[in-house]
């Protein structure tokens, strides 16, 4: 099987065929957060997701702008919802590819961020992503097969996790 290059997320597709939702928010003041990163809102203002978030807005779908002010700029996001996929790289919890597997559909993963590279990637340590699990795998892309190091999973945001479709 090959070894895919790990690289950022994206926006797959939506269940519906649909485009994804998307809303324009306010900034945080000096978010440095990349396209493809994975964020949420706090104190009404978009900001980049910490390890085991408790909530994700969804993918930021422009980079931040890294201003001294919060709400100076507006950016998109993709929200997290029950009809947008997201593709991420299967990868263990050091961010190091993952070979691919039939049994990783259904199961869930735990989100690995890249501070590094800016990007985030889905994983499962030991055997399964236990309480830090934030996604559950729909499928394998279409770009990889599966036992694929590094393969792309398609992905959804849990239920819970989802900041504007959940209650607390």
């Amino acid at each position: 099987m090959a070894t895919v290059t790990v690289s950022r997320a994206r926006v797959a597709r939506t269940i519906s065929g649909n485009s994804p939702q998307v809303l324009t928010l306010p900034e945080g003041a000096s978010a440095t957060f990349k396209k493809g990163e994975l964020v949420y809102l706090s104190a009404g203002y978009v900001t980049e997701i910490g390890d085991n978030p408790g909530y994700i807005l969804g993918m930021a779908d422009e980079d931040a702008h890294n201003d001294d002010d919060a709400g100076t700029h507006n950016v998109a996001v993709v929200i997290a919802n029950n009809d947008t996929v997201f593709e991420f790289h299967k990868t263990d919890s050091s961010g190091s590819g993952a070979a691919t597997a039939v049994t990783d559909v259904g199961r869930e993963f735990a989100i690995y961020r890249d501070t590094t590279n800016s990007w985030a990637t889905a994983y499962i340590s030991g055997v399964g992503a236990g309480t830090n699990a934030r996604l559950i795998c729909l499928d394998h892309s279409n770009f990889d097969t599966v036992g694929d190091t590094g393969g792309r999973l398609l992905c959804m945001v849990m239920g819970s996790f989802r900041q504007l479709f959940c209650t607390s």
